[in-house]
């Protein structure tokens, strides 16, 4: 298991993850970035004008993934 941070960037502004989450793999964590992306733009109060981006990071600090939010 290692573990994987998702900070987030909306409107902007960088959110960082400063506890992350254990993952098995890359593709399961991405596979929770992906999942995380689809849980906000599916929120009715989701802001649709704004941008925001799920971004999935390994423990070493390499980029795995990117997820941008889609409002519903």
């Amino acid at each position: 298991m290692q573990r994987y941070y998702f900070p987030m960037i909306h409107n902007g502004r960088l959110q960082p993850d400063g506890e992350g989450e254990m993952f098995g793999s890359a593709d399961l964590a991405s596979q929770y970035g992906a999942s995380v992306a689809r849980d906000i733009g599916g929120d009715p109060d989701y802001d649709r004008v704004s941008e925001t981006v799920v971004l999935v990071f390994d423990g070493e600090g390499a980029e795995i993934a990117r997820h941008v939010v889609q409002g519903d």
